[in-house]
């Protein structure tokens, strides 16, 4: 079994969006919820825009990272995820990234696990140090 965890965040409907993420995900065939930070509010980095809504999920899955990453990125789009590939940076719907896998130190499928951002920005390392076993 592989456990995980996830950056949940919104700046645009932020409550609705991740409540329904997190039912979408809960609905999943392939990944399991565990448990769930609480909710962490700051402003957004690197943008203008309304405030940001974080939280971090401690989920677990028989199935690989790819797969699990392609199932958060079919939710992303199914509540409305527009991906610009010129400005990271732009308001979002909802957010899912993997930030750790398995608590290895590796790059996996292009990723740097555990997520180097974890250690840079509150709204990654309040919630995840919250629910890190």
């Amino acid at each position: 079994m592989n456990k995980f965890y996830v950056l949940v965040g919104s700046n645009i409907k932020p409550q609705i969006n991740i409540e329904k993420g997190i039912d979408l995900i809960q609905k999943s065939k392939i990944i399991e919820i565990e448990s769930m930070s609480k909710e962490y509010h700051s402003d957004p980095v690197g943008m203008d825009g309304n405030s940001f809504i974080n939280m971090v999920l401690k989920c677990k899955t028989k199935s690989s990272f790819r797969e699990a990453l392609s199932e958060l990125k079919k939710i992303e789009l199914h509540c409305g995820r527009i991906r610009d590939p010129n400005n990271k940076f732009t308001p979002r719907t909802l957010d899912l990234d993997i930030i750790d896998w398995n608590s290895e130190e590796a790059i996996i499928e292009g990723y740097q696990m555990p997520d180097p951002d974890i250690k840079k920005h509150d709204f990654i390392k309040i919630p995840y140090s919250e629910i890190k076993d």
